[in-house]
């Protein structure tokens, strides 16, 4: 099987219905989904990947699905394990990660971030984009709404923003949060994963 370079991962949160949301889903070559269907607007189906106990799975071919029942993980990290034994240099982009419990979306949150790897988090609302330890740079549009939150106590550095995050010890999800950008290129440093969370209007 032949992988796309840019894979859809589909969890069980809001489909994805925004203009933003679709036309970032649009772009992925195919989609990997949680125990359940593809949304409407989503590109050709890869896999099925969970323990389908919620999923009448006569409605997908056999060849689609991949059935793990360990009970230690979810299906959020069943379906990246099995985007990274397929295809482990894919980008991975994820939709429906959000909404409907609040407790499901910090913790997919949490364990995006201990993947290891970049990503990008679409949202009815916003975008959240995961740096992992290092330096990078971001094109923004000056004047924007911007947060900066970590799972992890670590020291964080982002030049380009209103209120200044200098060698700042983010050692709570809040300490970054609801800052505004002045440039139009982030220059960031952190010691490990780093979520940069913009939302779609300018509120």
């Amino acid at each position: 099987m032949t992988l796309p370079d840019r894979i859809a991962i589909i969890a069980n949160g809001t489909p994805p219905e925004t203009k933003e949301e679709l036309g970032a889903l649009a772009a992925c070559g195919g989609c990997v989904c949680c125990d359940r269907l593809p949304p409407a607007g989503a590109p050709p189906l890869l896999q099925v990947v969970g323990d389908l106990d919620t999923l009448r799975t006569a409605e997908i071919p056999q060849a689609l699905l991949s059935h793990d029942s360990d009970q230690e993980t979810n299906d959020l990290t069943k379906a990246v394990r099995w985007c990274e034994r397929h295809k482990p240099e894919a980008c991975l982009d994820y939709f429906s990660v959000t909404g409907r419990r609040e407790d499901h979306t910090v913790a997919n949150l949490a364990l995006i971030a201990g993947y290891g790897r970049p990503a990008r988090i679409f949202t009815a609302y916003g975008r959240f984009q995961l740096f992992c330890a290092g330096r990078a740079r971001l094109s923004v549009r000056p004047g924007t709404p911007i947060s900066f939150l970590s799972f992890v106590a670590q020291r964080v550095t982002v030049r380009g923003v209103v209120w200044p995050v200098e060698n700042l010890l983010l050692d709570t999800l809040w300490r970054a949060t609801l800052n505004r950008t002045s440039d139009s290129l982030l220059d960031l440093c952190c010691e490990a994963p780093l979520f940069v969370y913009q939302p779609w209007s300018d509120q």
